[in-house]
């Protein structure tokens, strides 16, 4: 499969836009009881202004990958991020690292998480770390497959929903 990963830029704003809204209510939309809270979570969220105003500042870095013409994944990193369960003083945040649906297991997450680390540590970073839904064992194994270790936990609200993440980091360097 022939995909294209590049640094994303303002002009892919509305891509992303999409992207994160399917991506997010096809991995978590079962989720909610209450539809209108996911809706509303999804508006504010991906919202084309809240992505413009992200984009551009310095510190995140968001990549988007296309297969063809049709964008199908992106992820989006914040560096110099500290955590209470990171040591490092040079570590990033993976905040988003969602690819469509029928384009999952066929090596495109693998390829994100290369150009990734790749840029972070091109930017001084010697540690990444994210936050998975305890309850996703796919992205857990994916992310364990990636040399991530669980360092941590918390939970999360959106509206009425409460969940249990895991702080998930390794070293790059």
């Amino acid at each position: 499969m022939d995909v294209h990963i590049r640094i994303a830029n303002v002009e892919d704003v509305p891509e992303i836009s999409y992207l994160g809204k399917k991506t997010f209510d096809q991995s978590f939309g079962y989720l909610f009881r209450d539809r209108s809270d996911l809706i509303e979570y999804l508006s504010s969220t991906f919202s084309i202004e809240k992505l413009t105003s992200s984009i551009s500042k310095s510190y995140n870095l968001y990549w988007i990958a296309h297969y063809g013409d049709n964008a199908i994944g992106y992820a989006k990193i914040q560096l110099n991020s500290p955590s209470e369960f990171v040591k490092s003083e040079h570590s990033c945040k993976l905040q988003k690292n969602y690819i469509l649906k029928e384009y999952l297991s066929r090596g495109i997450g693998a390829q994100l998480q290369k150009r990734i680390c790749s840029e972070a540590i091109a930017n001084d970073t010697d540690y990444i770390w994210l936050s998975v839904l305890k309850s996703n064992s796919k992205a857990i194994q994916f992310y364990e497959k990636n040399d991530y270790n669980i360092i941590g936990e918390h939970p999360f609200s959106i509206g009425k929903e409460n969940f249990e993440f895991w702080v998930m980091g390794k070293y790059l360097k």
